[in-house]
């Protein structure tokens, strides 16, 4: 999930610095001091026009698994994790369910009382329903006030995960009404994905008005958890009832690898020649990567769940998705940048950006390495790597948080305060590591507290990712 503050086509993310120097600027709460918003930023969106990025993703944190089943082509062995708030805090299973619930319930704003109108300020909510429509359903980013694909993929993997396959519909309805990108669209080369960013006006109490700028590209994380969230509801609900899951994951899965470039400088988002996931699909910014895309669980997933003539194509890509996680990685530190070369070095999508370090969507690697080597790949250099961040953040760790959230990838300039999120990614990491702490980043985990207020969406969105990780409740099989 992110405050995506365009420079160039600088759409996954939000400035490194939490003061809104560059791309526009983080906002940020900090643990124990106020801290400072960024500004909105402004720059040429990929596809013409402009894009206008709002200050984004700070924000402050307060104070059994599943059996495997048979293999897949391959040799992949779908599995899900363990729990390990049983196994290593040894906390009861109701406990752990109440945690979960309540955390997701409050997401939702099931039963908590909350406004069914966006409030900013207060609150966790990030889930709303049109007033005209209550079919559709929207992820709403409380501090930039928009809605990202980021969100509603996230959104739906939640929900899907917890058997919420209201919520997961109204939310797909929304996607595919106002998102995605029609496949007999002219803009050939992103038939089937999805605009990364609109907005819900809600001037009107009974009639909210929603805009997806046609020429607004793809984040093509987002458009890798919606095919993944469809093709686990195809696993949990089936494909005959309103929604045909599968036909519907297969369009964008098929798409991510079988769309090709147009003179107009679009492209698919797995570049053919790279054989991997670029940052945005145009120009120059579709020629480098950004690590925290690289979902290999998810392309075993397509190889096993999507058409059987792209199932080879998607186990390459997840072999060379392991190899970039290992090659963009620190040496000493583990450390990812948020954006990448091809060949894994750091980079920035404009000068002096910031995104050649750790920052806000490096957050999510050791959480996708994680999933990876739970689901069924066992890489050794998964766990290798998630060990390296565990060793590195054990001098980081407080009562229930980080201390710091920001540095170098070489272990420098800390700053950035705590972040539910990262500590719900570092314990996720616990689902391979077996370093000697390891259990505290759990721990850490269970006693940190949801974010609420104006930086929640980021921050709840991948806690919760973290969390159902953790619990033993982000599963492949049902």
């Amino acid at each position: 999930m992110r405050a995506y503050l365009w420079a160039l086509v600088c759409l996954a993310c939000a400035a490194a610095s939490l003061t809104g120097v560059s791309c526009g600027g983080e906002g940020g709460e900090r643990t124990g001091a106020a801290g400072d918003s960024g500004g909105a930023g402004t720059g040429p969106a990929g596809a013409g026009g402009t894009t206008t990025g709002a200050a984004g993703r700070g924000g402050a944190t307060g104070g059994a698994g599943r059996g495997g089943q048979g293999g897949l082509a391959g040799g992949i062995v779908p599995g899900n994790g363990a729990n390990l708030f049983a196994t290593l805090l040894g906390r009861s299973q109701t406990d752990i369910d109440n945690k979960v619930t309540t955390a997701v319930n409050r997401f939702f704003g099931i039963g908590t009382g909350e406004p069914t109108t966006p409030t900013r300020a207060t609150g966790y909510r990030c889930y709303y329903e049109l007033p005209q429509d209550a079919t559709m359903g929207f992820i709403w980013a409380a501090d930039s006030d928009d809605v990202r694909s980021e969100g509603m993929s996230y959104g739906m993997m939640i929900a899907v995960q917890m058997n919420l396959q209201a919520q997961f519909d109204r939310l797909w309805k929304f996607s595919k009404t106002y998102m995605q990108i029609p496949g007999d669209s002219s803009m050939s080369a992103w038939r089937y994905y999805f605009r990364w960013q609109g907005t819900v006006s809600r001037g009107s109490a009974t009639s909210w008005t929603v805009n997806f700028p046609g020429m607004t590209g793809p984040a093509p994380d987002g458009d890798e958890y919606f095919a993944a969230a469809l093709y686990l509801a195809h696993r949990r609900w089936g494909s005959t009832g309103a929604v045909n899951y599968k036909l519907e994951a297969d369009n964008i899965s098929a798409a991510m690898i079988h769309n090709t470039s147009t003179s107009d400088g679009r492209g698919p988002i797995i570049n053919a020649s790279q054989n991997m996931v670029v940052f945005y699909p145009q120009g120059a910014s579709g020629m480098f990567t950004d690590p925290s895309y690289h979902l290999p669980a998810f392309y075993e997933l397509f190889a096993a769940a999507g058409p059987s003539a792209d199932a080879a194509k998607w186990r390459s890509v997840a072999a060379t998705s392991r190899g970039v996680l290992v090659t963009s990685a620190h040496a000493t530190t583990g450390l990812h940048p948020d954006y990448a070369t091809f060949a894994g070095a750091p980079t920035t999508a404009a000068p002096n950006d910031g995104h050649n370090d750790f920052g806000y969507d490096a957050w999510r690697v050791v959480m996708n390495m994680a999933v990876d080597y739970a689901w069924g790949s066992a890489d050794s250099r998964m766990k290798t790597q998630i060990e390296k961040y565990h060793t590195f953040f054990t001098g980081y760790l407080a009562n229930g948080n980080v201390m710091q959230a920001l540095f170098t990838v070489s272990g420098g300039n800390a700053s950035g305060g705590g972040s539910t999120a990262l500590t719900a990614t570092l314990a996720a990491g616990s689902l391979a590591s077996a370093h000697t702490n390891r259990t505290r980043f759990v721990d850490n985990l269970w006693l940190i507290a949801q974010q609420s207020g104006d930086y929640r969406y980021y921050q709840e969105c991948v806690y919760l990712l973290g969390l159902l990780n953790v619990a033993g409740k982000f599963a492949q099989t049902f």
